[in-house]
């Protein structure tokens, strides 16, 4: 479970100091699906971030499962993104001269897991989003819809507790959008994860269990009842 509690960040940008988060207090229990909305430069990004140990609040606290990302040192907050949280990007952010099963065997690396147990798992991993036959095809040869499932994958091949999405079919047209959304909701249900997600569009939004608007660094949280 996520526990932030008056989480601020402030940067700075010339003479000037920008509050991208203003005193968040948020819960996210185990198993929830949280959307996570609000005009550009509202803190969306700012807040996934933090909740990935990507960022550290300038003060607040940030608990995930009672321990404080924000007071850990690098080398232990590492070990958590690696083993506990994974992550899926609008630009997919696969390397382009590896295999669709070389990409998602990058997520064990750090793991230790040794290199036929990586080839296997990535390979499980691959057929669960519906691409057990593109193993061997490079990112360049995959439609975008194709080469997200491949991102996704690689999130989940770790068996993280958490995923945290930012604008994961910003790059997609409508179809592949749905295709994309289908694929997640359904790992999501099958392994219990924590699921949070920025996007833009109102269309994902409106089926979500739980909704965040942020606006200027603060935020708003409902129950979806349209979901």
């Amino acid at each position: 479970m996520y526990e932030l509690r008056g989480v601020t960040r402030r940067y700075p940008r010339g003479k000037e100091t920008v509050q991208a988060l203003d005193g968040i207090d948020l819960t996210i229990a185990d198993g929830d699906r949280l959307v996570i909305q609000g005009p550009t430069g509202g803190g969306k990004s700012t807040l996934l971030q933090m909740l990935g140990g990507l960022d550290r609040p300038s003060s607040g606290e940030i608990l995930l499962d009672g321990t404080d990302l924000a007071e850990l040192p690098e080398a232990r907050l590492t070990r958590v993104r690696s083993e506990n949280i994974g992550f899926v990007f609008q630009s997919f952010n696969l390397i382009p001269t590896l295999t669709a099963q070389e990409n998602v065997e990058t997520a064990l690396v750090p793991l230790g897991v040794r290199a036929k147990e990586r080839r296997e798992k990535a390979a499980e991993a691959l057929a669960s989003v519906g691409l057990g036959e593109r193993l061997g095809h490079l990112p360049g040869e995959m439609s975008g819809g194709q080469q997200q499932r491949v991102a996704i994958a690689r999130a989940l091949v770790k068996e993280p507790k958490v995923l945290l999405a930012d604008e994961p079919t910003g790059n997609l047209d409508e179809s592949m959008r749905d295709e994309i959304m289908d694929v997640l909701i359904r790992r999501w249900k099958e392994l219990g994860l924590t699921f949070v997600m920025v996007t833009h569009d109102s269309a994902i939004a409106r089926k979500a269990p739980r909704l965040a608007t942020i606006r200027e660094g603060r935020i708003t949280v409902r129950e979806n009842t349209g979901a």
